[in-house]
């Protein structure tokens, strides 16, 4: 596939149109294909978004953001991978440019969506709802996000941080690139991978 002509064509136009509903994507779909697509993705999206917060928020209650922070650097992943096994068929990941752990560091595919994402808000403003791309046999939904106001305690300037959370910080994530952020920002995507035969048999 000539991604990179793709990529241009679509980063140029914005989206690309069918029964004039915008689709957020990186080849022209089927506007039944976009929907069984989105459907996918917003359900594993918001599960593995419920489950997380559900956690951080016992975490902070109880251990405090500190103790939050190290819950999270023990259980973000574990529950990411449960979520995915209980829907099956789907791979899921957490991503964005200014990555806490390493292991969600993007990779190519997952670089150009988030400078999609990057590059609309740029230019209107508004970030798109989802960005969907056909990538070797699966098709990748993302699911942008905002910093929330939770989000400041372990994200938020450093300088109005507790010295305590940054030395854990520090001692958890030694190259950490997560902080820095304001309310509202974009903060990076839900990645969920769906193999291309799931997506066929749901449209049939």
């Amino acid at each position: 596939m000539k991604r990179a002509g793709i990529v241009i064509a679509v980063l140029s136009a914005g989206f690309l149109f069918g029964c004039g509903q915008p689709q957020y994507t990186n080849i022209d779909m089927p506007p039944k294909r976009v929907k069984v697509i989105k459907d996918f993705g917003e359900d594993a999206s918001k599960m593995l978004l419920k489950e997380l917060k559900k956690e951080l928020k016992t975490a902070l209650k109880t251990k405090g953001p500190v103790g939050a922070v190290e819950v999270c650097s023990k259980k973000a992943l574990e529950i990411t991978e449960e979520v995915a096994e209980e829907i099956g068929d789907i791979k899921i990941k957490r991503t964005s440019f200014k990555y806490r752990n390493p292991k969600n560091k993007p990779d190519k595919y997952e670089a150009e969506a988030l400078r999609f994402f990057e590059k609309t808000l740029k230019e209107t403003g508004k970030l798109p709802p989802y960005y969907i791309q056909k990538v070797d046999g699966e098709y990748r939904y993302y699911k942008p996000l905002k910093v929330q106001n939770v989000c400041l305690t372990c994200h938020g300037d450093p300088n109005h941080m507790d010295e305590k959370l940054l030395k854990k910080l520090k001692e958890l994530y030694p190259q950490d690139r997560a902080t820095g952020y304001k309310l509202g920002d974009f903060r990076g995507v839900i990645r969920v991978s769906i193999p291309e035969d799931v997506i066929k048999k749901s449209c049939l």
